[in-house]
């Protein structure tokens, strides 16, 4: 009885690790840079699938964004910073596109 529930944990532990989230396919550089600004190798998986770098996730992270958030932001050719000045105006992203597209930029009320 003892040995079926230690091999029945055994196999559960070595399952769970081989899907629990690694650095593979990163260099020990960006695994460096991840671990510098804090991320453990499943928010760092993440961000990366989403197509940003270390420094790149790290701003968002510094600007309040989420990671779905940014992602959308960025998917609509917004960098950090701008993201920032239009979100912290009262834009949505929707908003922020349409008036960006016009050439506006803008104006943060008080």
């Amino acid at each position: 009885m003892m040995k079926k529930l230690f091999v029945g944990l055994l196999i559960s532990f070595i399952i769970g690790c081989a899907s629990a989230p690694n650095w593979e396919g990163m260099s020990e550089r960006e695994i460096s840079q991840w671990k510098s600004i804090g991320f453990d190798a499943s928010q760092a998986q993440n961000w990366r699938v989403r197509g940003f770098d270390a420094a790149e996730a790290n701003g968002w992270v510094q600007a309040n964004f989420s990671l779905e958030t940014a992602t959308i932001w960025a998917k609509e050719s917004f960098n950090v910073e701008e993201a920032q000045v239009w979100s912290e105006a009262g834009f949505d992203i929707e908003d922020a596109v349409t008036n960006h597209s016009k050439g506006l930029t803008p104006v943060r009320a008080n």
